[in-house]
């Protein structure tokens, strides 16, 4: 660049910074080859004047109406703010300068601060050529800076290196203890505050020495930024560390309250997960394993070691209901303290996410068997009687029953049923396994409370829709008996209408 002896400095493409606010009564200088450059500078120098209710006088190299409409298109108008007066170095009789003159201007423009009722001053001084030659001394420069502390003011140089010796420059630099280097206010390790030596190396490059100074701001700068990190950090890991506390809470308060829900239940309440292992229980259930003799300390145990004496083939009916998540009543006896208990367990599946994660088992100690299920389950047994021994005293037990009746393998195939059935839903024994047995024609109801009832030696009763071979669909609850044949179990349903 014209007029310029020493190397270029790289014009940075990274935003400037906002500086840091000048306290009252501080001094700094900003290094430039262009004032576009400083231009984002400038106009925070300023604002931060403004913010500060201070009066500040800008003595600038640009024509005033020119910066003016710069500062205005960078979002900063000064129209709206008289605190801020530009001066052109043309009015400041730069040649007709010196010690007393400066001093006298500063004097001035703290006291006009004062009687406008301003809370300070600043200036602003874009440094002219000739400024050097006017106070060439180091003392005076000294006796000046006297003067600025005397008045608490606010004093920035702009220095264009394009226009100043290098000689000038490294010694101004060197009586600055801040710098704005890229937009930031950083700490000058050059500054020597006596200057009655000068600078060790005066042929030092200043380009390096702002360089130095730039490096040392950028280290400066992560340096916080680690600190500001790791505090973020340390912030969110207390918070995480609340947040981990407060759901610690709501968890112990939500499993209180369901303590106190069970414990208000006058049955016996507990529930197991797909292991089998018991979770949660009431006060009645501790008191049964109290009456037990066994231990009260149930969480994590398997419902068998809790009951030894419930039939295995229970598993079979807890696995169904996980598989397929249907209400189930079972039909069971317990040991008791006062002996044998005939008692009815309804199990309840709790889903989550459409998957059964824990069944609620009620048991509550239950009468005799209704007549009409009694009845049912005498018939059954007659029935099971003829099909064991066809020619025996039962015989036509079968076809004397007055709702349909079906016998089936293991494996699910019809092998006989009864005049009813084929009246009432129109199959024959051939057209039931050939659609595929009796769960072809069998469905699952479930409407309101109806669930499937079982008993401990297999016997079940389960709401069911039948569809029937005219299209048409009855509603029926089938009793279902296990009953063992010479050539394996053979299953006994019979199909009763529900009116």
């Amino acid at each position: 660049m014209a007029g310029s002896d020493g190397p270029q400095i790289e014009t940075s493409t990274v935003p400037p910074r906002v500086p840091s606010p000048l306290p009252p009564g501080e001094k700094a200088a900003v290094f430039y080859h262009k004032l576009d450059e400083v231009l984002d500078t400038v106009a925070c120098l300023l604002r931060d004047s403004i913010e500060q209710r201070e009066m500040c006088a800008f003595v600038c190299r640009t024509p005033p109406a020119r910066l003016r409409e710069l500062l205005r298109d960078g979002g900063l108008d000064l129209d709206m703010h008289p605190s801020v007066v530009l001066i052109h170095l043309d009015r400041a009789n730069i040649g007709r300068m010196s010690e007393a003159t400066i001093g006298e201007q500063m004097r001035e423009l703290a006291k006009q601060a004062r009687a406008l009722g301003y809370s300070g001053a600043r200036l602003i001084l874009n440094v002219p050529e000739d400024l050097a030659a006017q106070v060439p001394s180091d003392r005076a420069w000294r006796d000046l800076d006297a003067v600025r502390e005397e008045l608490n003011l606010t004093v920035v140089c702009l220095y264009d290196m394009s226009l100043l010796s290098p000689e000038f420059l490294l010694r101004s630099l060197a009586s600055y203890p801040m710098v704005i280097i890229d937009g930031v206010l950083s700490r000058n390790s050059y500054y020597l505050p006596s200057m009655g030596e000068g600078i060790a190396d005066p042929n030092r490059d200043l380009f390096h020495l702002l360089d130095n100074i730039r490096v040392e701001q950028e280290e400066r700068l992560s340096a916080e930024e680690e600190r500001s990190r790791l505090a973020r950090v340390n912030r969110e890991l207390q918070g995480e560390v609340l947040r981990r506390k407060m759901m610690e809470f709501s968890l112990l308060q939500a499993d209180i309250n369901l303590r106190t829900m069970l414990d208000a239940i006058e049955d016996m309440v507990f529930m197991v997960d797909r292991e089998l292992r018991v979770t949660n229980g009431n006060q009645t259930f501790v008191r049964y394993l109290e009456d037990a003799g066994m231990p009260t300390s149930y969480e994590g145990r398997g419902v068998y070691e809790l009951f030894p004496g419930a039939p295995s083939s229970g598993r079979r009916i807890f696995e169904e209901i996980f598989q397929y998540g249907c209400s189930t009543i079972v039909d069971v006896s317990l040991d008791a303290a006062a002996g044998r208990v005939e008692a009815e367990l309804r199990l309840v599946p709790i889903k989550m996410m459409e998957r059964v994660d824990r069944i609620v088992v009620i048991a509550r100690q239950r009468s005799a068997n209704p007549r009409q299920m009694q009845e049912m389950w005498d018939r059954a047994g007659a029935m099971a009687m003829e099909a064991q021994d066809p020619e025996g005293s039962f015989r036509g037990t079968m076809n004397g029953c007055p709702h349909p009746v079906m016998v089936s393998s293991a494996d699910g195939r019809v092998i006989s049923v009864n005049r009813i059935l084929v009246r009432s839903l129109g199959y024959s024994v051939a057209e039931l396994n050939a659609l595929g047995g009796p769960s072809a024609i069998m469905r699952p109801r479930r409407q309101g409370s109806e669930v499937r009832r079982a008993s401990d030696d297999g016997r079940m009763i389960m709401p069911c829709l039948v569809s029937c071979k005219d299209g048409s669909v009855q509603a029926m609850d089938c009793y279902v008996m296990p009953f063992d044949h010479g050539e394996g179990v053979r299953q006994l349903t019979i199909l009763h209408p529900v009116h």
